[in-house]
């Protein structure tokens, strides 16, 4: 818990200082939120950032976030269904969420560097730490509407721990979401979380819907 701690710590200051780089004096005013949840699962984020002046369709969020994810689906390695198990991420984030020049014509995206910690019960005692890459598209349909898609990978390269017991992590997601304005979203996805052993199993850890609501203040 301790070096979690630690690599916690180190991460905050990254992101602290990737944030003030752009702007010497820039003002944390943004507060994020993205809510959601589902009958397999719950992803809770909560960020702080700064979103400098512009019109509405320009103004980009840089920020640093905490994460936290739980879900109580039945995990299955290799298609063999090993009961429910509690399956938990947690991550530290720093990146960047916002929409393009004309977001009615060219949408938006989201992109954050995560450290993050995950834990499996009953999967062989299954802990995790390593660093990923959180991505989402935002593609405009009509007015108000877009479609979603994103996914979010953690490498065994990328992983502090020497006997590592994951090739990789990964989830992907797809969807539709109603923005009321730019600011405001609620949104319903499709989510698959799985990763790949060090032993080649293919093992999965949540799938199903969830219904969230997005907003920055």
């Amino acid at each position: 818990m301790n070096s979690l701690l630690l690599r916690l710590s180190a991460a905050i200051s990254m992101g602290a200082l990737l944030l003030a780089t752009p702007a010497a004096h820039a003002q944390y005013d943004t507060l994020f939120l993205d809510l959601a949840q589902g009958d397999e699962m719950t992803q809770l984020r909560l960020g702080m950032g700064e979103t400098p002046p512009g019109s509405e369709g320009e103004r980009v969020t840089s920020m640093f976030y905490l994460s936290y994810f739980e879900s109580d689906d039945s995990v299955k390695v290799n298609k063999d269904n090993r009961g429910e198990q509690k399956v938990e991420i947690l991550a530290l984030g720093a990146g960047g969420f916002g929409y393009l020049a004309d977001p009615t014509l060219n949408g938006g995206a989201e992109f954050d560097f995560e450290l993050s910690q995950t834990r499996i019960d009953g999967l062989d005692d299954y802990k995790r730490t390593g660093i990923g890459f959180r991505t989402q598209l935002f593609i405009p349909i009509a007015a108000g509407l877009q479609s979603n898609i994103g996914f979010n990978i953690r490498p065994f390269f990328l992983s502090s721990d020497w006997d590592d017991q994951a090739q990789i992590e990964y989830e992907y997601q797809a969807g539709l979401e109603y923005a009321f304005t730019w600011d405001v979203a609620l949104y319903a996805h499709y989510r698959y979380v799985a990763l790949i052993a060090k032993n080649d199993d293919d093992v999965k850890l949540a799938e199903g819907s969830i219904l969230g609501l997005r907003a920055r203040f």
